[in-house]
């Protein structure tokens, strides 16, 4: 099986998961045991990672934004949260770790972060973790929960590594890595770390699995025409959030 844990025999092994956890082979107690991944605050700070930590007062801007998405779609058992920019360089990862722990701060809730920017994926540098491991097990292997002070946070790491573009069934792979974890973990808030949405199509069925998405600008470097592209892959269907990153008064 080692020489097809790529493209299509990476997907069809995926589905096989998938298939045994609906329909009862692999049910939720047999799954293994998830990994728990100690993450230094020291290292997360330098990093501009801050909002585990509920004394921080730069950590209040991405409580007023978990807040704000929190009043949207009350009536759902799973908000799904895409994180994106028009362009590289916004901040992406950073507001999309930010968002995940502020989540995870709020009683009662089970946050999946799910590193899906297939070309360039960077939750686990930003977060200190050991490189991602081997395809033996492409699901849960690559499943594992954050522990910073007690305060758990999932994180899925589904992408693939810098410069690589995404076959699409590289693309089945991810959508069926974030079904079975979705159905294993039963999470209340999933967020999604996506690339630019201006610079790769991979986006869109991302963010198509998406109630909500926040795009991130950034002083001094986005523009509003590119806001407004985004606007319109979104339609007016899909709520919006627009965080204004790296501005001086905060030094986010």
């Amino acid at each position: 099986m080692a020489e097809r844990l790529d493209g299509a025999g990476l997907a069809e092994l995926n589905a096989g998961y998938l298939n045994g956890a609906v329909s009862g082979i692999h049910s939720q107690e047999e799954c293994p045991p998830l990994d728990l991944s100690p993450v230094s605050p020291t290292f997360l700070y330098a990093n501009r990672i801050i909002a585990f930590d509920s004394d921080s007062s730069m950590a209040h801007a991405y409580d007023v934004l978990r807040n704000q998405l929190l009043n949207e779609h009350k009536d759902r058992d799973t908000r799904v949260i895409s994180v994106t920019a028009p362009t590289v360089g916004c901040g992406t990862t950073v507001t999309a770790i930010n968002l995940a722990l502020s989540f995870a701060r709020v009683p009662g809730s089970n946050v999946l972060l799910v590193d899906a920017n297939f070309r360039d994926p960077a939750v686990g540098n930003v977060l200190g973790l050991p490189p991602r491991p081997p395809l033996e097990d492409p699901i849960s292997g690559w499943l594992t929960t954050l522990d910073i002070r007690g305060l758990h946070c999932h994180l899925l790491r589904t992408a693939g590594g810098p410069g690589r573009t995404p076959l699409p069934a590289d693309l089945a792979r991810m959508t069926a890595q974030i079904e079975f974890a979705r159905q294993m973990l039963k999470p209340t808030i999933v967020i999604f770390d996506l690339p630019p949405m201006l610079s790769s199509d991979e986006v869109i069925p991302f963010v198509d699995l998406s109630d909500t998405a926040v795009i991130v600008l950034a002083i001094g470097k986005s523009r509003l025409p590119e806001l407004e592209i985004c606007r319109s892959y979104l339609g007016t269907e899909k709520k919006m959030q627009v965080v204004l990153n790296k501005t001086k008064r905060h030094g986010l």
